[in-house]
């Protein structure tokens, strides 16, 4: 799957630079019309389809300039709270916390839109000979306290400490990943990463990372597939059937880390973020979401 491209961002930069030049409530477009500034902000996974959106919904909708950044699902949360957001994007479901102070800046709940699914996937260099892994070693692995730090204690076709690759702490996937895969101690809390992960910003880093690097594991959406990277086919215990990302196990979850891709307003949206939101799960926004190698609602 193809990874964010340089044009692909020039052009988003040189958008956000038009579109701050421009007065939402007073400029007006070409023909005549108002322009409108959506602002939209959060999950680095789904920047890549977030851009693409904008760019085609320009196509549908001239005045409307949609203003995609980045930075993490936790940072596209945060800023409903000083308002320099209007939709959250989102890889997890909005926690509790967030919620009410989302509600305390706001005076709005938010609201959850479900636009897509994706099977989030982990990815291996090309010489690794394993392919399938369980939910149990891979909970060995990445948490703290497990007892996996070899590969060889996997498989001993391949020997050598395991490299560790993932998410920033404001990223969605890396609290969605910690979650699913890390588990809960014996006393219900929540068990963190171990310590020596490399940290990344991003879905395409992660991925281009573990392409060079031969004992590397690591995880991102199954959208950033590309051929300089293996996926690992998951099983929820060692020696279940384990099962390959995909469009149909990410949609009916029997994928053991599928989940969904969320727009967050604050409030119920009205107006033409609610036009835009309306479009993206319309035909036209479920096919640039098939495009992006993510999974359409139906």
């Amino acid at each position: 799957m193809k990874q964010t491209s340089t044009l692909a961002l020039a052009t988003l930069a040189a958008a956000a630079l038009f579109i701050t030049g421009c007065d939402k409530k007073a400029g007006t477009g070409g023909g005549g019309e108002k322009k409108i500034e959506i602002r939209a902000k959060g999950s680095d996974t789904m920047i890549q389809l977030a851009t693409a959106w904008a760019e085609a919904y320009r196509k549908v909708k001239p005045n409307v300039f949609v203003n995609a950044n980045g930075g993490g699902t936790g940072t596209g949360f945060a800023a409903f709270q000083n308002n320099t957001t209007d939709i959250c994007n989102a890889s997890r479901e909005i926690k509790k916390e967030e919620a009410e102070k989302v509600k305390a800046a706001t005076g709005k709940d938010p609201v959850e839109h479900l636009v897509a699914y994706d099977a989030l996937a982990v990815y291996t260099h090309p010489s690794n000979p394993i392919k399938e892994i369980s939910v149990e070693e891979l909970r060995e692995i990445w948490a703290e306290a497990g007892t996996i730090t070899t590969w060889e204690q996997v498989n001993p076709a391949i020997t050598g400490k395991i490299v560790l690759v993932g998410r920033a702490n404001s990223s969605g996937t890396y609290d969605y990943f910690r979650e699913h895969i890390c588990g809960k101690t014996a006393d219900k809390k929540q068990r963190e990463f171990r310590a020596g992960v490399s940290e990344l910003g991003g879905s395409s880093e992660v991925v281009e990372t573990i392409g060079k690097t031969p004992l590397a594991i690591g995880y991102s959406g199954m959208g950033y597939k590309t051929p300089g990277v293996n996926w690992l086919k998951i099983s929820p215990k060692k020696g279940e059937p384990a099962i390959e990302p995909g469009t149909e196990v990410a949609r009916n979850k029997t994928y053991p880390i599928a989940r969904g891709l969320y727009l967050y307003t604050a409030g119920a949206p009205d107006g033409e973020i609610k036009a835009f939101i309306e479009w993206i799960k319309g035909p036209d926004g479920q096919k640039i979401v098939a495009k992006e190698g993510f999974v359409p609602l139906k």
